[in-house]
């Protein structure tokens, strides 16, 4: 998180374990995307608590680390990518896998701009104010308006979504971009992700409530789906 590698490292070992649940709790094939995100999230802090150990002996608490480059994959590219592709299956209304899809297309579209500002121009990861700060080089036409953008390629596919609960997860994410980037300027994106991550919890309960869906009647994720098949 953006107070200790403790913290990451705490997140992401409960994280994971949730992750495993939501997983195994997977009504059908269907909804693995989804049930997915708590164990991406746990990849991600821990690749955070990896940063704060590796700066925290770095000359000024500040250096470029792989993990840094791993954490900033996660935050710029996955998630305004995946989130919408990972309710595509889930979602029986044409119209709105359309839309997802479109939308997961855009979030791709904007993931590889601004992975491409961390990658090919100079930027590095820093300790300030007591938060993880890190630095990617935005172009000064679209750095007033990309925080906003990024956050439209999460909270609308949720919003558009007609599995039940999305749109309280929407309200929720909305309510947290919004309260972190009023309270950190340093540390906004290592402070939102850590917050997001904890959200990303509840989709295990979007997963566990979604047993209605057609998915689940026509294809569900039985235990014996689970165990590999005899070649002969």
């Amino acid at each position: 998180m953006c107070f200790s590698a403790q913290a990451s490292f705490a997140a992401a070992a409960a994280l994971t374990g949730i992750g495993v649940l939501t997983l195994r709790s997977a009504p059908s094939r269907a909804h693995l995307p989804v049930a997915a995100i708590p164990l991406l999230f746990a990849i991600q802090q821990a690749c955070e608590g990896a940063v704060w150990l590796a700066l925290r002996d770095a000359p000024f608490g500040r250096g470029d680390t792989s993990f840094a480059r791993v954490f900033l994959f996660f935050a710029l590219f996955v998630w305004p990518a995946y989130v919408p592709g990972a309710l595509v299956p889930i979602e029986f209304a044409r119209a709105r896998r359309r839309a997802l899809m479109a939308l997961s297309a855009g979030g791709a579209v904007l993931g590889l701009y601004l992975l491409g500002c961390a990658s090919l121009r100079e930027s590095d990861a820093c300790i300030a104010f007591d938060n993880l700060y890190y630095w990617v080089q935005i172009d000064a036409p679209l750095k007033p308006f990309v925080a906003y953008v990024y956050a439209a390629f999460i909270i609308a596919p949720l919003v558009l979504s007609s599995v039940r609960g999305t749109s309280l997860l929407a309200v929720v994410v909305a309510a947290s971009f919004a309260l972190i980037g009023a309270l950190y300027r340093a540390g906004f994106v290592s402070v939102w992700c850590f917050l997001a991550a904890a959200i990303s919890g509840v989709t295990g309960l979007v997963v566990y409530r979604d047993t209605g869906s057609p998915h689940v009647l026509s294809a569900p994720l039985r235990r014996a789906d689970r165990r590999p098949k005899p070649l002969a």
